[in-house]
């Protein structure tokens, strides 16, 4: 990273919750674009297939750029792991409700994706983000 890392403070935990929430935000953008571009081809199929582009931009800009998200996530398999399951189940999702699946069936499977992607995933990294802060960056934070 070209900066200091956030320190685990409390007053930083909105900065941590909001980067761990823009990845998943933007790649559900970017599904649900490509696939209203997809679904029915109409003239303005272009203008969604080109937001989605731009949402596709921030989500590989989010993923590829040094942040303490991509930190955590090339140290800690476990959060890997888990970060790439949410991304899986984002775009599944995603597919599912833009393509026209049951509405019972979208809400079923909507409910708990964006309960994961959006409450209980940024969570999880704060709390690992606080716990390994010193591991992985080497710095003890006064």
């Amino acid at each position: 990273m070209d900066r200091l890392p956030l320190s685990p403070e409390p007053n930083n935990q909105h900065l941590l919750l909001r980067m761990a929430t823009s990845d998943t935000f933007s790649l559900a953008l970017t599904v649900a674009l490509f696939g209203s571009a997809l679904s029915t081809i109409r003239p303005e199929s272009i203008l969604w297939g080109l937001g989605g582009l731009l949402c596709l931009y921030l989500f590989v800009s989010d993923c590829t750029e040094k942040s303490e998200v991509t930190v955590l996530m090339k140290n800690i398999s476990s959060f890997r792991a888990y970060s790439i399951l949410t991304y899986i189940t984002v775009a599944l999702s995603g597919i599912m409700v833009t393509f026209g699946a049951p509405l019972i069936f979208n809400t079923i499977v909507i409910i708990p994706v964006v309960t994961n992607a959006l409450i209980v995933r940024p969570f999880v990294f704060a709390d690992l983000y606080k716990k390994n802060y010193t591991r992985l960056f080497g710095i003890v934070d006064a």
